[in-house]
């Protein structure tokens, strides 16, 4: 697949590096291709490109929102239509009204798109490293339409995780709210500790 990647900072190029290890295109949409985060995102992968956020998803079988939210609205307002194209948000609320996921708004600014939430509770070193877990982690995926979370379930696995189906959209907000028990066991445990589901 050919998967656009807006934002190329800690996890988007995570995600890139890690999406690009699983076989699949990579194309980063970015405001400064020439920014260091991005010369670095692409020094890890040699194959993928950085272009404006408009650019990146056009042929792009799936779009990956991986930016601060303060930053969304306006690279939003560039870009073509999403309507019927499958929208994976990876971001976790820093800013914005704390009462709705940022799924809930990027729902808003594309209206149409296929959305599911997914790779924002754990941290962004693990991406590329999930298959070498003597635990697989969980990756929790929530989401309405049922495309867009088998795309994201189906990426999860690619990448070496356990994909659980974590419910409806209105869900979201939940599974960021998972990122700050995730930072706290990180500070006992060390960046690579992850979720796992047991089933007794």
């Amino acid at each position: 697949m050919r998967i656009a990647i807006i934002g190329a900072g800690d996890v988007g190029g995570g995600l890139g590096a890690a999406f690009a290890a699983a076989g699949h295109d990579v194309v980063f949409g970015v405001r400064d291709p020439g920014s260091l985060k991005t010369a670095a995102a692409l020094a890890a992968i040699p194959s993928a490109a950085a272009v404006s956020p408009a650019e990146s998803v056009e042929g792009a079988d799936v779009v990956v929102f991986a930016l601060r939210w303060g930053a969304v609205p306006t690279t939003v307002e560039g870009m073509p239509s999403l309507a019927g194209r499958v929208v994976i948000d990876a971001m976790n609320r820093i800013d914005g009204d704390p009462a709705r996921s940022t799924t809930q708004d990027l729902a808003d600014l594309l209206p149409g798109a296929r959305l599911a939430k997914a790779f924002n509770t754990i941290g962004f070193e693990n991406y590329t490293t999930a298959r070498e877990r003597a635990v697989p982690a969980a990756m929790f995926v929530a989401g309405d339409d049922a495309e867009a979370k088998r795309v994201a379930m189906e990426l999860a696995a690619q990448l070496g995780f356990t994909p659980e189906d974590a419910g409806g959209l209105a869900n979201a907000r939940a599974l960021e709210m998972m990122v700050i028990v995730w930072l706290a066991l990180a500070q006992a445990h060390g960046r690579g500790v992850g979720f796992a589901v047991s089933v007794g």
